[in-house]
């Protein structure tokens, strides 16, 4: 029987984060020691640590070539992406495939009902489920194929 994925079940929890107003040299550096792709952007002093953005290792690469300027002169918050896509846990493995989708995203942070911050998803982590799902649909598949063939 093909299974209901939600976000909740395929997420990685306690994602690297880092504040709009630390030098981008500090949060590149953050991404290259924990080998992350990304790091979720949250206010200095907020418990919950809501999202207010997400910088990749591409957008540190970007920013910097279009600015022209050194990373030690740069802020995370003058080339982090501002308002960024958040899944909540609740979202099935579809949605938040055409959520991503959608806003042209490989990453999200995952917050619960109240926009906490709980941990990060990736395509990455999305497509051993949908894999998982293809093969339980091909089963039934065939399961229904060889009990119609007894027929």
């Amino acid at each position: 029987m093909v299974t209901a994925v939600k976000i909740r079940d395929l997420y990685s929890p306690q994602p690297q984060t880092a504040f709009r107003d630390e030098p981008l040299a500090d949060a590149a550096r953050l991404l290259c020691d924990r080998h992350v792709g990304a790091l979720i952007i949250v206010k200095r002093g907020d418990p919950l640590r809501h999202p207010i953005g997400i910088l990749t290792d591409r957008d540190i690469v970007r920013g910097e070539i279009r600015r022209g300027a050194d990373l030690y002169l740069l802020t995370v918050g003058e080339i982090m992406t501002p308002d960024p896509l958040v899944l909540r846990t609740d979202l099935g493995l579809t949605e938040a495939i055409g959520a991503l989708n959608a806003r042209c995203v490989r990453r999200a942070p995952v917050v619960d009902a109240s926009g906490a911050l709980l941990g990060i998803v990736a395509l990455d982590d999305l497509l051993p489920a949908v894999a998982s799902e293809l093969m339980e649909l091909a089963s039934l598949m065939g399961a229904q194929a060889g009990h119609e063939g007894r027929r």
